[in-house]
């Protein structure tokens, strides 16, 4: 009857081992993600980041500023919002490392409250989803992917 026992108790050992190894040991770091999930009015889209960096060759570069004063990307948020709202405003400089990326948008490097004159126009700056539609929209018609008003529901959540 005790010898039953053994396997059961064998077995439970091993998968407890299992489980603790793999809790303590990290997993690997990623050089990118494998999707991003951009949650907008039009409906969700989760973008297959993977797919097109291994499958259709994109470089980091060719979606994201590289002459922002980071080393890696940002999220496209930290610069442009979906709305330029006070909460934007007074908050967006805790997204970045380096102060470099102030460049960007501003003139000098802002050291305090900034009066109308000495703030960039926001009108030259698109927001989230009209930085996502030019950029998409514009790679996906020169690569063959979905384009066009009849192509919304390929990429937005219904």
């Amino acid at each position: 009857m005790k010898n039953r026992y053994i396997p059961i108790i064998t077995i439970s050992v091993v998968l407890a081992l299992v489980a603790a190894v793999g809790f303590l040991i990290p997993p690997a770091v990623q050089d990118a993600p494998t999707r991003v999930v951009l949650d907008n009015s039009g409906g969700r889209v989760i973008f297959n980041h993977l797919t097109h960096v291994d499958d259709y060759g994109l470089e980091c570069s060719d979606c994201h500023h590289d002459d922002i004063g980071q080393d890696t990307p940002i999220a496209c948020g930290n610069c442009h919002p979906a709305a330029f709202d006070k909460k934007f405003k007074a908050e967006h400089m805790k997204n970045f490392k380096s102060d470099e990326a102030c460049l960007r948008c501003h003139d000098e490097k802002p050291t305090g409250p900034l009066s109308e004159e000495d703030r960039p126009d926001i009108e030259s700056i698109p927001t989230r989803s009209e930085a996502f539609h030019k950029q998409c929209m514009s790679c996906h018609e020169d690569m063959g992917g979905p384009y066009g008003e009849d192509s919304c529901y390929e990429c937005h959540a219904r």
